[in-house]
């Protein structure tokens, strides 16, 4: 686990403010695989359940779709063509990353977290993230936002931090 709380560690609640306060606080570029079909949703879900106010999630257009607010490759890579999506372990595979770990998969995640297999959710959800972060790489070196050389060495610090933290 890379030291970020979980269900185990403190409640649904205290952690979504404690997201949706951190995104307050920076107002950062979002960057999902499936984000505007799933994550945002059901954070925006779980925050109105829990009675939490996340102005900081109006703060920029991250519920909007065409924007660089919130940029989600599953959507921007097929165009916005449902057709033409592919999953992130399939995309993370071909270009040569490491995918989601064996035998797991999103629909195991309820079973999971019934069974308080926390730690298996946990390296499941932390493979997605460098997943989709070293995918916005490749994305940003296709669309020249990045060099060659900025690239390499944002890939090399993410498998870097990959051999430095325990699983």
């Amino acid at each position: 686990m890379v030291g970020a709380p979980s269900v185990a560690d403190r409640s649904e609640k205290d952690l979504i403010q404690a997201f949706v306060d951190k995104i307050e606080e920076l107002s950062p570029q979002m960057v999902t695989f499936n984000g505007c079909g799933f994550d945002l949703p059901v954070l925006r879900y779980r925050a109105m359940i829990n009675g939490i106010s996340a102005p900081g999630l109006s703060n920029r257009a991250y519920y909007h779709r065409f924007t660089e607010d919130a940029v989600d490759l599953c959507d921007v890579l097929s165009s916005y063509s449902p057709g033409a999506k592919a999953k992130l372990d399939e995309l993370s595979r071909i270009m040569g990353l490491d995918g989601k770990p064996p035998g797991m998969s999103g629909g195991n995640v309820e079973e999971y977290y019934r069974a308080g297999r926390i730690k298996e959710i946990a390296e499941y959800c932390r493979s997605d993230v460098l997943n989709t972060y070293r995918l916005w790489l490749r994305y940003e070196l296709f669309r020249g936002k990045l060099t060659r050389a900025q690239y390499e060495l944002s890939d090399q610090d993410a498998q870097s931090f990959l051999a430095r933290t325990p699983q």
